[in-house]
């Protein structure tokens, strides 16, 4: 989830990655799912983990970005 995370915040925070944002937040996240990659369980063990020194406050962009992407009725 953190890969994902981190490539879903870089994208968006590019002027020019604003105008997909909401479609490409919605594909990752579902390519994450289908590929069974794991949530977060908010222990940081996989920030402890990462080779890369991924934090975790890129999840919580990501899941921002998700729930304001996502229609009312599925949050």
């Amino acid at each position: 989830m953190l890969f994902t995370a981190a490539k879903v915040s870089h994208l968006g925070l590019l002027p020019q990655g604003e105008i997909e944002a909401a479609r490409r937040v919605k594909a990752m996240v579902k390519a994450m799912d289908a590929e069974g990659f794991g949530n977060c369980t908010n222990h940081y063990e996989c920030e402890k983990a990462c080779p890369k020194g991924i934090k975790v406050t890129f999840i919580s962009r990501m899941n921002r970005e998700l729930m304001k992407a996502l229609p009312q009725g599925e949050r």
